[in-house]
């Protein structure tokens, strides 16, 4: 009785995971990408929503600041900001950002200042997504 494997049997089985590997890592890829550019997504969403919560329930405003490497949250406390909270922007996942108004401030009802929309466009190899928050403070993902 024969037990294990011959040299010739693990070489077509080596072969067989390299073909394999080959065609299947260009799309894994764009998977690897699309995680990012969504996990991205969805820290600036939270961060959006966070800000315009707290503003609301503490009825003061709050500052949300938007830059490549971090996500910060600010607090009025009276005559200047004051740091809230802060978490890792975009880049921690290698996702790149153009923000058309990176510092966007909620009033103690919820609403944003200024008058425009916020657009957030967040990329990853060929994947992108774009978020936008209206004057209303509605967000929105494409």
């Amino acid at each position: 009785m024969r037990r294990g494997f011959t040299l010739v049997e693990l070489a077509v089985v080596l072969a067989i995971l390299a073909v394999v590997t080959s065609l299947t890592l260009p799309r894994l890829q764009g998977l690897l990408d699309w995680i990012a550019v969504n996990t991205a997504a969805q820290d600036v969403t939270t961060a959006l929503a966070v800000s315009r919560n707290a503003a609301i329930m503490q009825g003061s405003r709050r500052r949300l600041v938007i830059a490549r490497d971090s996500l910060r949250i600010d607090r009025w406390a009276g005559d200047s900001w004051a740091p809230l909270e802060r978490w890792p922007g975009p880049d921690r996942h290698g996702v790149t950002l153009e923000v058309s108004t990176p510092v966007v401030v909620f009033d103690p009802i919820g609403l944003p200042w200024g008058v425009s929309n916020t657009k957030v466009v967040l990329r990853r190899g060929v994947r992108s997504e774009t978020i936008t928050m209206s004057r209303l403070g509605r967000v929105k993902r494409w």
